[in-house]
């Protein structure tokens, strides 16, 4: 079956008034999923701290006077030239040590309460909040798999609904957590739910745009996310008490949910596929009149060509499809790659040399360069700006380590962070283009379920990543702490390799089914693989949709 859903949209208007409306919303679940999935990084800051002193019982951080300061160097032992932070003489006239029991904290760095303040995941502890980010990336992978079969099932409406509704009442709740058991399991949930609700709001923005404007709608959702992340470093600049900022990044997502189940509509491509064509030709006269164009007479017709093949394939029959299969296999790594790079550096933030309200801030602003980079693409293709953002951006966390190893921090800082988020932004285009390049690539009656399965892999590769980050406080190399950019750098620089695999899809019409997408771009006819029945000519009909853009 050729793609004439595409056709149709094309017809009653590629990206009109109808597709702005829904592809802000489908923007704004990217931004409430920013507030909830980086929310972590300042709920989980740890100030300068050291022991409390036994002799004050009203000890601060900040030397007090001189019978205070006398008094901190008579109980804290020295640690390679500084005071310990986890390490208290067992008392002041000896040299034996204990860990600590209470802290003094830095209030002038960070003057409100932090989770791993609150539960003390300090010192021989502090593995327990690097385990609840892993935690929260397990849930990642559920929510990849479970709302993807529920968005191919039940509707991109309902996965997306759904998954906002219940991801953000959960997070509201997890504001009034009691202990970091509770704490970690309903932020697995918020994880399953707004990695569903990313996922879902993806799909709806590929299935009602227009092939010949997509790029432009996803480039316009794709300042969603850099503008939660940004947005974040304010609400956590001012909410400081990590209970606060969990409920103040819970609250836009309710808001949102709540105006998607009145403005939200079904996509027609998941309509046709499920043969519900009354309900598509409503939603096809619905889009037509409000971007003021005319519904073919004909539209049922069309609609309804090839129906059975649509709505009856499964995900085994991939394997019967070897260039589908290989494509598969290469967006697998690259989504891992996104995965891994992207919250790796991410959770990484707290670690570069100066403020992490700032860093944050310019980590997001680093993401907006996924705009111009998919308006580009319009005229360059998927193809070579993904490979040049995963050469470009693996090369600079490269350089990155090297810098961190060999250069002064003191002196060029500024060059090693803009050195840093070179690599940042680099990652963040990758991360966007998996995204709309396998749609592309899969077909609309597995679409769902084959992005679902990929971004699976990217959980996987999100689950990774803060151990990767943290993995010089465990492994002494000649590295030190760049060991974990030196990983997210040569992984990318792979991913560049085998991105040349992967067809070009600028222009083209999405494949409706497994047979379309296994001949898309090879230039062969499309053949059943059960039977050898010809079932259409996709190829030469997406060639000259293609040529006619140009």
């Amino acid at each position: 079956m050729s793609s004439k859903i595409d056709g149709v949209l094309e017809t009653v208007g590629a990206l009109g008034k109808y597709q702005w409306i829904q592809t802000s919303f489908a923007g704004y679940a990217y931004f409430a999923g920013a507030l909830q999935f980086l929310a972590i990084v300042f709920h989980g800051i740890t100030p300068n701290h050291r022991c409390s002193l036994p002799d004050w019982p009203e000890d601060t951080y900040q030397v007090i006077n001189e019978r205070h300061n006398e008094s901190i160097h008579q109980w804290i032992p020295m640690k390679n030239g500084e005071l310990d932070t986890c390490h208290i003489y067992t008392s002041n006239h000896t040299n034996q040590t204990r860990e600590c029991t209470q802290y003094v904290f830095d209030s002038m760095e960070y003057w409100g309460t932090s989770l791993n303040m609150q539960f003390g995941m300090l010192c021989s502890t502090a593995y327990i909040g690097t385990t609840v980010k892993v935690i929260f990336t397990v849930g990642q992978i559920a929510g990849a798999v479970v709302v993807g079969v529920i968005s191919d099932r039940f509707g991109r409406k309902t996965a997306l609904v759904g998954s906002v509704m219940v991801g953000s009442v959960v997070g509201i709740v997890t504001s009034f957590s009691v202990n970091i058991y509770m704490f970690a399991a309903l932020r697995f949930i918020i994880a399953a739910c707004y990695t569903g609700a990313v996922l879902a709001a993806h799909i709806i923005t590929m299935e009602v745009v227009g092939p010949s404007h997509r790029t432009y709608a996803i480039a316009f959702r794709s300042l969603f996310w850099p503008g939660g992340t940004m947005f974040l470093s304010l609400f956590a600049y001012y909410l400081q008490d990590w209970n606060y900022l969990q409920l103040a990044t819970s609250i836009p997502g309710l808001i949102g949910g709540i105006a998607m189940i009145f403005f939200v509509k079904e996509t027609p491509h998941f309509l046709v596929t499920k043969g519900q064509h009354e309900e598509a030709e409503r939603l096809f006269s619905s889009i037509a009149k409000m971007n003021g164009k005319t519904l073919p007479h004909d539209l049922i017709e069309q609609l309804k060509e090839d129906e059975e093949s649509a709505a009856t394939e499964k995900l085994s029959e991939i394997i019967h499809a070897p260039v589908l299969l290989k494509r598969f296999a290469v967006f697998l790594y690259l989504w891992f790659v996104a995965g891994l790079g992207f919250y790796g550096l991410g959770f990484n933030v707290t670690n570069l040399l100066g403020n992490v309200y700032i860093n944050n801030l310019i980590a997001g602003s680093a993401e907006l360069a996924t705009v111009p980079m998919t308006l580009l693409s319009k005229k360059l293709g998927r193809k070579a700006l993904v490979i040049g953002s995963l050469f470009i951006g693996g090369a600079s966390l490269l350089a990155s380590t090297f810098m961190g190893m060999h250069l002064d921090s003191n002196k060029y800082g500024s060059l090693m962070i803009l050195v840093y988020m070179i690599g940042k932004a680099g990652i963040a285009c990758v991360f966007l283009f998996d995204y709309f390049w396998s749609s592309e690539v899969f077909p609309t009656t597995l679409r769902s379920s084959l992005v679902g399965l990929c971004s699976l892999l990217a959980r996987i590769g999100s689950i990774l990543a803060p151990i990767i980050a943290d993995l010089s406080n465990q492994v002494d190399t000649i590295f030190g702490s760049n060991l974990g950019v030196l990983i997210f750098g040569i992984t990318m620089v792979i991913g560049g390799f085998l991105a040349f695999l992967l067809p070009e899809t600028n222009n083209y019409r999405m494949p409706e089914t497994i047979a379309e997408a296994n001949v898309f771009r090879t230039g062969r006819d499309a053949y059943s693989s059960t039977d050898n029945k010809k079932i259409g000519e996709f190829s030469s009909e997406a060639n000259l949709f293609a040529s006619s853009q140009l």
